[in-house]
């Protein structure tokens, strides 16, 4: 939080007012819950009964990182759709999100993931050596300067690198250096303004006083504008208000509010480990049997004999029981109240994050598929619902920054969730098919629901369909009393069909080759 608040102190000398607050507090607790690694609550002393103390480690379930990667599983997967309004654009469009600098598809649920769990991240498009390229950036790692309400339209992003002074010389001096780029749109005048600073300090914590940006990064430009209808960065957050700074357009964790749920879980987990762990079976010995004895052998030699494995856990030594047997001691282990507990704790979790109560239990759902799990849990697709309208916006966005920098059309964008985890398609296209024999639902609107189809195209396809429409002898070419030609019928509408195919593909040829003369034409 010291960087955080120098950088701030800085920078306020330039007239730039940074959103800083306790935010980035906030973002390093929860980077620590995310990791399943938090320094005041996994790493603790206990006191011993001989009064010193000692470290101790608490086991976690890490429920923050499950959580997360639940979420994001519901807002994207691979089979997501984005389409521009011809084929060409959407190749030229996928080709730049999955190059491999970018790489898309995997990246992206990752970033969603993070942000779930940090609360903030920022998506960033330039050039870079003639390659568009995708910078997914992390909360803790940008600061909002401009903004109205929740929507950020000015911030800085932060990387930070350190060089030895002198390594031939083995000197523990070293220089901290920080990178300062400044983003901002002028919605106004259609303006991305990109600003790049250099700070150099001694000390780790401080931004330090600025150098020469040309002297780490000679070929990077230090300052452009360029005219845009979009921003060329978006920034994502869960879809939840921030009540732990209501000033700050920055976002929260969705789990921001459930630490508390986190400890209860990992506190029941640790005791349900230990429990086993210190109520094993153990066997009470006098001490004086883990002792060696003295056995005198036939040829004048002795052999140390020991009857029980001083090694073995099972065996606990004490003072007392000379002539007495072995005592057992079986300890009745707590594993269904622990279960209980544990189980109890992961509902409330559930509730909390607007999951559900039911998400996190497993003990009654049986063998029932995600479908229906989804499909039961009502509150967690409403909120599966809500933060995808964020996600949605912000991949919009992304693909108009995209397609602004390379040229490409960008027209009738369409981003389609894959809805496969919530609904069963094959169940659904049967429903509506027994709701348009029933007179409860028309043909046109089967078609635009179940086939994707605008109205016009559902009525294009109904036509079709009516034009077509036959009866069975027609089909195959046999005459009946209403049409004798049938035959003669079925053949002309054969070559029909073939010729409508030709004229089809020669048109999609022309089309293509215009849409290739028309972007070539564009680049000259």
């Amino acid at each position: 939080m010291d960087l955080y608040n120098n950088i701030q102190s800085v920078l306020s000398r330039k007239n730039v007012d940074l959103a800083v607050g306790d935010m980035y507090d906030y973002m390093a607790m929860w980077r620590e819950w995310y990791a399943g690694n938090v320094k005041d609550f996994h790493h603790y002393k206990i006191k011993l009964a001989n009064g010193t103390t000692t470290e101790a480690d608490r086991l976690t379930m890490n429920m923050a990182k499950k959580l997360c990667e639940d979420m994001a599983k519901l807002l994207w997967t691979e089979k997501t759709q984005i389409k521009l309004g011809s084929l060409k654009a959407t190749k030229k469009l996928w080709e730049v999100l999955d190059n491999k600098i970018n790489s898309f598809t995997i990246n992206f649920p990752i970033f969603i993931e993070k942000v779930l769990a940090i609360g903030n991240g920022a998506l960033i498009e330039y050039k870079d050596n003639g390659i568009t390229t995708i910078d997914y950036v992390l909360g803790d790692s940008i600061i909002p300067y401009k903004y109205t309400n929740s929507y950020i339209y000015g911030l800085i992003t932060i990387s930070r690198f350190s060089e030895a002074v002198s390594p031939e010389e083995q000197k523990e001096e070293v220089n901290y250096y920080t990178h300062i780029t400044y983003h901002e749109y002028d919605i106004q005048n259609s303006l991305y303004k990109k600003k790049n600073e250099l700070y150099l300090s001694k000390v780790e914590n401080e931004l330090g006083k600025e150098v020469d940006f040309s002297t780490k990064f000679p070929n990077v430009v230090a300052y452009e504008e360029i005219t845009t209808d979009v921003p060329f960065f978006q920034v994502l957050r869960p879809n939840i208000a921030n009540n732990l700074d209501t000033s700050s357009p920055l976002g929260i964790s969705i789990f921001a509010n459930s630490v508390d749920r986190f400890k209860a879980i990992d506190l029941k987990y640790d005791s349900f480990s230990n429990e086993f762990e210190l109520g094993r079976k153990r066997i009470l010995v006098d001490n004086s049997t883990l002792k060696a004895k003295s056995i005198p052998n036939e040829d004048g030699t002795v052999s140390h004999v020991q009857y029980f494995d001083a090694n073995d856990k099972v065996y606990v030594a004490i003072e007392g029981m000379e002539k007495q047997p072995a005592k057992e001691i079986d300890f009745n282990i707590r594993s269904g109240e622990h279960i209980d507990s544990i189980e109890k704790e992961l509902q409330w979790l559930g509730q909390n994050v607007g999951l559900g109560s039911n998400f996190y239990q497993t003990g009654n759902l049986g063998n029932k598929t995600a479908t229906e799990v989804m499909s039961e849990l009502s509150e967690a697709f409403r909120t599966r619902e809500h933060h995808l309208d964020v996600v949605k916006d912000v991949v919009y966005d992304l693909v108009k920054a995209i397609c602004n920098i390379e040229g490409i059309k960008a027209t009738d964008i369409v981003i389609t969730p894959d809805d496969s985890i919530i609904e069963d398609i094959n169940t659904r296209r049967t429903i509506k098919q027994l709701e348009v024999q029933q007179g409860l639902e028309s043909k046109k609107g089967y078609l635009m629901e179940i086939n994707g189809l605008t109205e016009e195209q559902a009525l294009e396809k109904l036509e079709e369909i009516n034009e077509e429409k036959m009866t069975t002898q027609e089909i195959f070419g046999f005459p009946t009393e209403e049409n004798p030609n049938a035959a003669e019928e079925k053949q002309d509408r054969i070559e029909e069909a073939e010729e409508g195919n030709k004229k089809s593909d020669k048109k999609k040829e022309e089309n293509e080759d215009k849409e290739e003369k028309e972007d070539e034409e564009k680049e000259e």
